[in-house]
């Protein structure tokens, strides 16, 4: 557990990395993402794209996979795009986990759009289709929130009574249903990894009230919650799971399911842009 002055060198990084990134792009952006299905063709419509590895930014945490931030501007915001969250899976910590969304917030950013693959667990649920967070179960056994708290980067016991934040839910559900693009809307439930669930843990999970179920997300909303962000999460349905009778994983058709998501969740994030509004 981090001493309260680890916590304010962890502070003091943030901010440097988040100077660095701004002066390099010379964007200060408004809108930060971690993208991961759709990731590649949305970031190729970006404008004035500045590329940063993160391995080559010492302010970094060492030993995390390296990852990629693309600085760029759409439908006139300015956007930070990082690599698909982080799985607790990899072993990272709470603070390897957080450090990008405080450095994002420390640019400036004020609104976060996630999105990442899922399993479905409520009939009906196409793979293929797109999923809406509205709410989250953590059993990912990751909090990055624990230990002690620094005051100047978010509250000791920051409310999660609405972790997503209801208009912007509501504009991509607009955007989805114009588009006619199958969206549901529902609980999403972080699991550690990288086993997937049993038979019974699948029952375990509907009969808590999830929707989907997956191996990421929800850390990085607590850490943007922490932080002040507006957040929304976008889920691509990888599979359909009965959980009273559940069926081998076919990689494959996940990944074909996927491959149809992606261009899917690629419009719903250009739309989101050009309709979102920001204060002055």
């Amino acid at each position: 557990m981090l001493s309260p002055h680890e916590i304010a060198a962890v502070r003091a990084r943030a901010r440097a990395a988040a100077t660095a990134i701004v002066q390099r792009s010379g964007l200060r952006p408004r809108v930060a993402m971690f993208l991961g299905t759709g990731h590649s063709d949305f970031v190729g419509r970006l404008e004035s794209a500045c590329t940063i590895r993160t391995a080559d930014m010492s302010e970094f945490p060492a030993g995390v996979e390296s990852s990629t931030l693309i600085v760029g501007r759409y439908a006139g915001h300015a956007v930070v795009v990082a690599d698909a969250p982080l799985a607790p899976y990899l072993g990272v910590t709470g603070l390897e986990l957080a450090f990008p969304v405080r450095v994002f917030r420390q640019m400036g950013a004020e609104v976060l759009i996630l999105t990442a693959g899922a399993a479905g667990l409520t009939p009906g649920t196409a793979p293929g289709s797109i999923g809406l967070v509205e709410d989250h179960l953590n059993f990912s056994t990751l909090n990055p929130l624990v230990g002690h708290n620094d005051e100047l980067l978010g509250p000791r016991f920051p409310d999660m009574s609405e972790p997503y934040d209801p208009a912007l839910r509501k504009l991509v559900r607009a955007i989805a249903d114009e588009a006619g693009f199958p969206l549901a809307e529902g609980v999403f439930a972080a699991i550690q990894g990288p086993s997937l669930p049993t038979r019974a843990e699948y029952r375990y999970l509907r009969n808590a009230g999830a929707n989907f179920v997956g191996m990421s997300t929800v850390p990085e909303v607590l850490a943007a919650v922490h932080a002040g962000f507006r957040t929304v999460a976008l889920l691509a349905i990888t599979q359909y799971v009965d959980p009273i009778d559940p069926r081998p994983t076919d990689l494959e058709t996940m990944v074909d399911a996927a491959d149809l998501a992606a261009p899917r969740v690629s419009t719903i994030l250009g739309a989101f842009l050009e309709r979102l509004e920001l204060d002055d």
